[in-house]
């Protein structure tokens, strides 16, 4: 009884510890508001009806096909009722939302690689390159605008 005592404590102590640790590391509290604005400015100008045929990118957060498909899938792995179509691009709030889902995910994943809660920079720069822009030299200059924008 005693043994099953102390194997029952320490697993408590186990477990609030890595609790501990969960909360010390999630800092992050998602994309700001002054970088959703920032990057409207810089990608779109506030038109969300742009496009990019270069680019084949859409509406005030200048959104491409692989990441809408991205989001829906993020969308569904999260257990989130939600699904996003291309007509949804043009829809400000649509795309905000699309843009915050995929940030935040990237972002969750960032700071599970690098011990490290993500900055508007690192956000600014997965958007522009990817999930991994933040590690990429072409998405500096992209940053430098957005960081521009938001003053």
């Amino acid at each position: 009884m005693m043994k099953r005592n102390v194997l029952l404590v320490a697993g408590v102590l186990v477990a609030l510890a890595t609790v501990a640790i969960v909360a010390v590391m999630a800092t992050s509290d998602g994309p700001s508001d002054a970088l959703w604005h920032a990057t409207v400015r810089v990608e779109s100008r506030g038109n969300p009806h742009a496009y990019n045929p270069h680019d084949r990118a859409s509406g005030i957060a200048q959104i491409r096909a692989v990441c809408l498909a991205d989001a829906n899938r993020l969308a569904r792995e999260r257990g989130l009722n939600e699904r996003f179509v291309a007509a949804d691009l043009a829809d400000p709030a649509k795309a905000r939302r699309l843009w915050a889902l995929y940030l935040d995910y990237y972002g969750d994943l960032y700071e599970r690689q690098t011990g490290r809660a993500p900055t508007d920079e690192v956000y600014a720069r997965m958007w522009n390159g990817g999930p991994n822009g933040w590690r990429k030299a072409s998405t500096r200059e992209y940053w430098e605008r957005v960081r521009a924008a938001m003053d």
